[in-house]
């Protein structure tokens, strides 16, 4: 069985972290995306770990302020527009690993590109999150990207182009 994404989590790092280096937890895979860039708040990064033994995480969304999560989600603590001068709405990531919510996530990517620029699109077979993570903090645009097992592709294995249309 292949290794699917088990835990997400956005870690603070209080001062720059090509200056003071950052220290992802062990078996944990670091996205090299400040959360918020161009908005000049805390130095925000998408962790995640994956295993092969745990179970999946099967859906991912963005909460705005005081928003509950839906059933079966958790909300994660931290406010990705935390420590920007412009902090117009708070955004919460909010993470499920129920079974019918979606299939089985086994990659992230962090996309980014500044306000005005054109648009840079999710890799092929990605899904993108629809919530720009920089919304209201006049930043950069920040998406998160995540890639589904396909029901034609071996257990966490990522779907090719040819599978995802088949």
């Amino acid at each position: 069985m292949g290794q699917f994404v088990t835990d997400v989590n956005v870690l603070v790092a209080y001062d720059d972290p090509v200056r003071s280096p950052f220290h992802t937890p062990t078996g944990w895979e670091w996205i090299d995306v400040d959360l918020n860039k161009g908005a000049h708040g805390a130095y925000l990064y998408l962790v995640f770990e994956r295993s092969a033994d745990d179970r999946p995480v099967t859906g991912i969304r963005v909460l705005k302020d005081d928003e509950k999560p839906p059933a079966g989600y958790q909300k994660l603590p931290v406010d990705l527009n935390r420590g920007t001068p412009v902090h117009g709405t708070a955004l919460f990531l909010a993470v499920t690993r129920q079974e019918g919510a979606g299939r089985p996530v086994v990659d992230l990517t962090v996309t980014h590109w500044k306000d005005g620029s054109q648009e840079i699109p999710p890799e092929t077979g990605y899904t993108r999150v629809d919530t720009d993570l920089n919304k209201g903090a006049k930043g950069d645009l920040i998406y998160l990207d995540y890639l589904w097992a396909t029901e034609n592709a071996p257990s966490g294995s990522p779907a090719t182009p040819d599978q995802e249309n088949a």
